[in-house]
């Protein structure tokens, strides 16, 4: 009568221990595939390295030829003018029919005086230029001043005292060949005035100067001035 008792609970008590045993086993089962699951890491961005694009400076560079383009109107102000009023004195006497013997009735003599113009300078076609881009530097090389032009202003050409024979009266051509003589003495003497070619040589190089600073393709540049 007891063993009948006992018999639901035995039963109960196996029920019980397959339970717990298939907790045990569902536990450790997903334990173990929690335990071997590899831990995911997030993959790091990828890392770009800027592309810096370094663009070279652009070098100025110019010509000789540039240069003396950027001259070409200084022509006119490089050249330096010397005005002068000269006062010639003369004396004319004709020989007896080619004999080289002065015939005194054929005296005359007396004074010209006439305004001239003596253009002083140099030639931009004699001035060498160089450039040198890695110094930022123009060298201009000058040659020696040279007379370029002299004009006299025959409106002011006269004769002043004059006293004329009759048989040797100076005319227009006469005049112009003793104007001409003087002329040459007149170069001569601007020439050989220190002080005024010394100024020509500084205002020829103001020009210059001033040209090439004024100007946007050379006014980056240095000017330095070098004697033929």
């Amino acid at each position: 009568m007891n063993e009948e008792k006992n018999l639901p609970n035995a039963a109960l008590g196996v029920v019980l221990i397959v339970i717990l045993g298939a907790v045990l086993v569902f536990y450790a089962v997903t334990g173990s595939a929690s335990a071997e699951e590899p831990v995911s890491e997030a993959t790091p961005a990828p890392t770009h390295t800027p592309f810096i694009i370094i663009e070279e400076q652009h070098k100025k560079t110019i010509s000789a030829e540039e240069v003396k383009s950027v001259l070409a109107p200084a022509s006119d102000l490089i050249t330096s003018r010397y005005y002068y009023t000269d006062v010639v004195g003369f004396e004319d006497v004709k020989d007896w029919f080619g004999t080289g013997i002065d015939n005194p009735f054929t005296k005359s003599k007396g004074f010209i005086i006439y305004d001239g113009i003596v253009s002083v300078g140099v030639d931009l076609n004699d001035v060498k230029l160089a450039v040198d881009n890695d110094r930022v530097m123009i060298t201009v090389t000058l040659p020696k001043e040279k007379i370029l032009a002299h004009e006299v202003d025959n409106s002011t050409l006269r004769a002043e005292g004059t006293s004329e024979s009759i048989f040797n009266n100076l005319n227009a051509e006469d005049y112009a060949k003793i104007v001409d003589n003087c002329q040459k003495d007149t170069e001569v003497k601007v020439m050989n005035n220190t002080e005024y070619m010394k100024q020509v040589r500084e205002n020829t190089k103001s020009v210059i100067r001033s040209f090439l600073s004024a100007n946007e393709l050379t006014r980056e540049y240095g000017v330095e001035f070098k004697d033929a």
